[in-house]
C-alpha cells in the first residue's frame, strides 16, 4: 500500500514537471498581474482559481508602465499625478519573495512604458521628452540614450525574439530599433547619441497607445492602435502598412490571439471589439471579416474604458482590464465572463498574465499576517538603474575580475528548486555567450557587405559578358543566314546573265550563218 502511494506520487510529480509540448502547457499556471495608476500597489491573483496570491506594496504606475524582469523580478515605473504618494517617474522593483520593493532607481527624467528582454537582460525605457533608454539589469549601467520621438514615448515592446524594439509615441509615429545597432559600440558618441531607426510608420494621426508584435522575430507583423480609432499592421519584412481597421471609439490597448487569427481592441468605451485578420475565418466563432464591426462583435462588460488585454497560454481565454477597478477572464468562444477580479483599491491601468512566479508556486509570500513562506533568493540579480552613460575610457575597472555577478546554472537541480529559473539562466547564459563571440560585429558586418558587394559586382560584369557573347553569336547567325541567301541570290543571277548572254551569242552565229549563205 506505502509502494503503491509512492508511485502514485512519482507519477504525479513527474507529470508536473513535463517540459515538452503541449505536456508543459497543461501544468503551467498562471498568475494575473495588475496595478492602479494611484498608490495601490500590484496584485496577483491564480488564474485558474481566483485565489488572491500577493500584494506587492507602494505601486502607483500608468499604463504601459508593468513589465516582467526574468522570473524573478517586476518593474514598474510610476505615476507622475499628484495624487500618488510614490516618486513620479521613478522605477521601482520587486522581487516575487517580497512584498516591499527590492530597488528604486530615479532616472533624469520621469520614465513611462517599460520593457524587458524575455531572460530579463536588457530593459527599456520611454521618457516624457521622447527619448529612449536602455539599462542592462544585472550591473545597472546605462547603455544608450538616445532621441527616439518628437514627443512623449507612450508604448514600447521587444519582438518575441529580442532583435527589435519597437516603440510609439504621442507623435503619432510607430519606430522600430534593432538591438543590435542600439548596442554598438561604433554607432555610439559620448552621453546621448543619434540613432537611426529600421523603420518609421507615421500614419496615424494622433498619440499611439498600444503596440505589440507578433510571431516571428524580425519577419512578424506589428499592430498599433490609436485615439484616432484606428489599429493598423504593419509588416517588418516588408516595411510597409498591411492594412489599417476603423472602429467607432478611440483605443487604449491591442492584443492578438495565440494564433494570430483575431484581434482585440479595448476600446475607451469599455468594450472589447473583436476582428478577424486573416480570411477563411469560420463565421461561428462570432469573428467579423475584413474589419466590419457590429454590437455581436465586442465583448461588453465593463462599465468605463479597458486599459489593458493580455491572452493566456491556452490560446482561448483572454483577460480584460478596466478603470472600473476590475479585470475580466473571458471565454473568447462563447464570449461569457468566465471570472471577475475586484481591485477595489483603485482603477487598473496595467495588467499581465504570466506562469506563475517560481517563489508562488507552492504558495502566497504570506500565508499568515505576518508569517513569511518561500523567501528563495532570486536567481539573477539586480542593480539600482544608472542615470547616465559613461564612457568606456571612463568606466575601465583596474581590476577587470571585478564587475556583475554572474550567477552560472546548476546541471543538477534539486526538487524543490524551480526549473523554470535555471532555463531561463540558461538562456541567458547562451545569449551572452553568443554577444561575446559576435563582438565587433560592426566590422563582422561591414566584411560581409563588402564580400556581397564584390560578388554582385562579379556577376553583373559575368552576365554582361554572357549577354555580349549571346549577342555577337546572334548577329554571326543571322549574317551567316543572310549571306548564304545572298549568295544563293548572287549565284542564279550570274547564271542567268550567261545563259542570255550564250543565247544571245547563238543568236549572233545564226545570223551570221544566214548572211553567209545568201552570200
Amino acid at each position: 500500500m506505502v509502494m503503491e502511494k509512492r508511485n502514485r506520487r512519482d507519477s504525479t510529480i513527474g507529470g508536473q514537471r513535463a517540459v515538452g509540448g503541449w505536456g508543459k502547457l497543461a501544468t503551467v499556471r498562471e498568475a494575473v498581474v495588475v496595478c492602479s495608476s494611484v498608490d495601490a500597489g500590484v496584485t496577483l491573483w491564480d488564474a485558474a482559481s481566483g485565489a488572491l496570491l500577493s500584494h506587492l506594496r507602494s505601486c502607483a504606475a500608468p499604463r504601459n508602465a508593468l513589465c516582467p524582469v526574468g522570473p524573478h523580478f517586476l518593474a514598474a515605473s510610476q505615476s507622475l499625478k499628484p495624487s500618488s504618494s510614490s516618486a513620479g517617474g521613478a522605477i521601482f522593483f520587486w522581487a516575487w519573495n517580497k512584498n516591499q520593493v527590492a530597488c528604486k532607481s530615479y532616472p533624469v527624467e520621469p520614465v513611462v512604458p517599460l520593457a524587458c528582454t524575455s531572460e530579463g537582460s536588457y530593459l527599456a525605457g520611454g521618457g516624457i521628452s521622447g527619448r529612449i533608454y536602455l539599462w542592462e539589469v544585472a550591473s545597472g549601467k546605462l547603455l544608450r540614450v538616445w532621441a527616439g520621438h518628437y514627443k512623449a514615448v507612450s508604448c514600447l515592446v521587444f519582438s518575441d525574439d529580442d532583435s527589435l524594439l519597437i516603440s510609439g509615441a504621442d507623435d503619432g509615429i510607430v519606430n522600430v530599433w534593432p538591438l543590435l545597432r542600439v548596442l554598438d559600440v561604433a554607432e555610439e558618441a559620448h552621453g546621448e547619441s543619434q540613432l537611426t531607426s529600421m523603420y518609421g510608420w507615421s500614419d496615424h494621426t494622433l498619440p499611439v497607445t498600444g503596440l505589440l508584435a507578433g510571431s516571428g522575430g524580425s519577419s512578424a507583423i506589428v499592430v498599433s492602435c490609436s485615439l484616432d480609432h484606428t489599429c493598423k499592421i504593419w509588416s517588418l519584412a516588408l516595411g510597409t502598412l498591411l492594412r489599417s481597421i476603423v472602429f467607432p471609439t478611440a483605443l487604449n490597448t491591442v492584443v492578438l490571439d495565440p494564433g494570430e487569427y483575431a484581434l482585440y481592441a479595448g476600446g475607451t468605451d469599455g468594450r472589447i471589439f473583436i476582428t478577424a485578420l486573416n480570411f477563411g475565418v469560420p463565421t461561428t466563432s462570432g469573428i467579423l471579416a475584413d474589419g466590419l464591426l457590429g454590437t455581436d462583435a465586442a465583448l461588453i462588460g465593463h462599465s468605463r474604458a479597458v486599459t489593458a488585454l493580455a491572452f493566456s497560454m491556452d490560446g482561448v481565454s483572454l483577460v480584460s482590464g478596466s478603470e472600473d477597478c476590475t479585470a475580466r477572464l473571458w471565454d473568447t468562444v462563447s464570449r461569457q465572463v468566465l471570472r471577475t477580479f475586484t481591485h477595489s483599491k483603485g482603477p487598473i491601468s496595467s495588467l499581465l498574465v504570466l506562469p506563475r512566479p517560481p517563489m508562488l508556486q507552492h504558495g502566497s509570500v504570506t500565508d499568515h499576517p505576518g508569517r513569511p513562506i518561500n523567501r528563495r533568493m532570486p536567481l539573477l540579480p539586480v542593480a539600482p538603474l544608472s542615470k547616465y552613460v559613461i564612457s568606456d575610457s571612463v568606466s575601465q575597472d583596474p581590476n577587470p575580475w571585478e564587475g556583475p555577478l554572474v550567477v552560472l546554472p546548476s546541471l543538477f537541480p534539486n526538487e524543490q528548486e524551480d526549473a523554470d529559473g535555471f532555463s531561463y539562466s540558461f538562456a541567458a547564459m547562451e545569449r551572452q555567450i553568443k554577444e561575446l563571440e559576435q563582438r565587433g560585429s560592426t566590422a563582422a558586418m561591414q566584411m560581409e557587405l563588402e564580400r556581397l558587394r564584390s560578388e554582385l559586382r562579379r556577376a553583373l560584369n559575368n552576365g554582361q559578358q554572357w549577354q555580349q557573347l549571346h549577342q555577337e553569336l546572334y548577329c554571326f547567325c543571322v549574317d551567316e543566314l543572310m549571306g548564304g541567301n545572298k549568295e544563293r541570290e548572287d549565284g542564279e543571277e550570274e547564271g542567268e546573265k550567261e545563259k542570255e548572254k550564250e543565247k544571245e551569242k547563238g543568236k549572233g552565229r545564226g545570223k551570221v550563218a544566214d548572211k553567209t549563205r545568201e552570200k
